[in-house]
């Protein structure tokens, strides 16, 4: 059955304890009630997680070298739209509240070590990516049933350093 708390689906948390082990060395961005990453971060207070801040500031005040990440945001603006609202907070089309996560997985691929992974969840497969130095390793699909979206996960191994553009000025 789906679960807005993604890892207590049993099959989605048997995956992360298969690359994660027991989450020491691992963070987690978007956390939700998810206790599992050592550093964990949700902008809903109400979620009592360590930090409380949009997703893109928490990677920022992260300096340490990870084993691992997982990257389960909202998977829609519209999800955005109304978690933001359930929290009171005002969300503008256009704007993207989580600090753009282009930016949160360039933060993750500059933090998690080669031979690290990153376990991504969503309606796509796009994860991480070959331009941030990460290969896929398994895809996950999750049926849910009925009407409803699978949840896809990715699974993906750095392999090497993420590539750093130049531009001539």
């Amino acid at each position: 059955m789906p679960n807005k708390w993604t890892f207590q689906i049993p099959v989605i948390d048997h995956l992360i304890r298969r690359y994660a082990k027991d989450g020491i060395g691992w963070a987690d961005p978007f956390a939700g009630q998810s206790k599992f990453a050592q550093y964990r971060n949700d902008l809903d207070t109400s979620n009592n997680q360590p930090f409380q801040c949009e997703a893109i500031t928490f990677m920022d005040g992260l300096s340490i070298p990870l084993l691992g990440a997982l990257f389960d945001p909202p998977y829609s603006l519209t999800q955005v739209s109304r978690s933001y609202k359930d929290m009171g907070l005002q969300y503008h089309n256009g704007d993207n509240p989580t600090g753009g996560y282009p930016k949160v997985r360039d933060k993750i691929s500059r933090l998690v070590t080669v031979d690290g992974y990153v376990i991504s969840f969503g309606w796509n497969t796009v994860g991480m990516g070959k331009n941030r130095g990460f290969d896929i390793v398994e895809i996950m699909i999750i049926s849910h049933g009925g009407n409803r979206n699978d949840t896809l996960c990715t699974v993906e191994q750095k392999i090497r350093e993420m590539e750093v553009s130049i531009v001539n000025t």
